[in-house]
């Protein structure tokens, strides 16, 4: 009979089970939440950063508005066959990546730091 209870409590413990009952939800992972650039760019392209049109001090700036804090890192990255302004910022929440599109300036959301 203990080894019953033992394997209930095991299998109750391991689904998540035990914690829906008492109201308490384990945090879930966190996800992206951006928008896609509107700079697409082929991947056979090597000089990438001339279709900028937004420079590395404008973006910085409109990350700070959005996102206020110190910025760590700034790169004008090719991801998914866009081309983004991505900016590491540390803030009073914590480092967060900043996504900035390059030929609008459009803040086009936060991203998961590493």
């Amino acid at each position: 009979m203990k080894q019953f209870f033992l394997l209930l409590g095991v299998f109750l413990f391991s689904t998540n089970l035990v914690f829906a009952q008492c109201g308490y939800h384990p945090p879930q992972p966190q996800t992206e939440t951006r928008q896609r650039s509107s700079v697409n760019i082929a991947d056979d392209i090597k000089d990438f950063k001339k279709l900028a049109t937004i420079s590395k001090k404008e973006a910085k700036k409109i990350a700070i508005s959005n996102y206020p804090g110190k910025v760590k890192e700034i790169e004008l990255v090719k991801e998914d066959g866009t081309l983004t302004w991505k900016l590491e910022v540390k803030g009073k929440e914590g480092r967060k990546e900043i996504f900035i599109d390059p030929a609008s300036g459009a803040f086009l959301g936060y991203g998961l730091t590493k």
